[in-house]
């Protein structure tokens, strides 16, 4: 019979699993209670939650949601961020951390049905733009061309008043 401290770790992380756009597996080992707080409070600033748990209650989540990709990276010291926004923001956040302290170590993400466990996938995710920064590229890019055509269009206008500007002016 499961304990029932047991069975809501595992319904936890199952609910916070099905409300997750990214998951990252991280090895925590070597942070200390300060560097752990540090870290908690800038994932919880983005709207992130970080969970340790023992494997084998994640194995049986991850099981349940039918995430047995995420099996074989269940080993040593775990601990899960699950992100409800852009991976991007995440993987900042973890990458700044491992490269200001080389801790923690993120094991793999699993992000819109993909699993990425390369070291270059989290860098390339890091480095990605937000989701507010690409609309303003966007935007950026539509209103560019659409100024020039509506100073192009004004061009003969402006330039029709002040001919006639300079008429009544050597009129007077």
């Amino acid at each position: 019979m499961a304990r029932p401290e047991k069975v809501a770790v595992v319904e936890d992380i199952q609910n916070r699993i099905k409300s997750s756009n990214n998951i990252f597996l991280t090895d925590y080992a070597g942070l200390d209670v300060e560097q752990m707080t540090e870290l908690r409070r800038e994932l919880r600033k983005r709207n992130i939650s970080y969970r340790i748990a023992k494997n084998t209650l994640i194995r049986i989540a991850v099981r349940k949601e039918g995430l047995e990709v995420l099996e074989p990276y269940l080993k040593g010291p775990t601990a899960i961020a699950f992100g409800a926004d852009d991976a991007n923001v995440a993987a900042k956040v973890l990458y700044e951390s491992f490269k200001k302290r080389e801790k923690p170590v993120v094991k793999c993400f699993y992000v819109d049905g993909n699993l990425y466990a390369e070291p270059k996938d989290l860098e390339a995710f890091a480095k990605l733009p937000s989701r507010e920064d690409l609309y303003v590229q966007i935007l950026m890019g539509v209103e560019s061309p659409l100024t020039g055509l509506i100073a192009s269009i004004e061009a003969p206008v402006r330039e029709l008043v002040s001919v006639l500007d300079a008429l009544v002016e050597t009129k007077k």
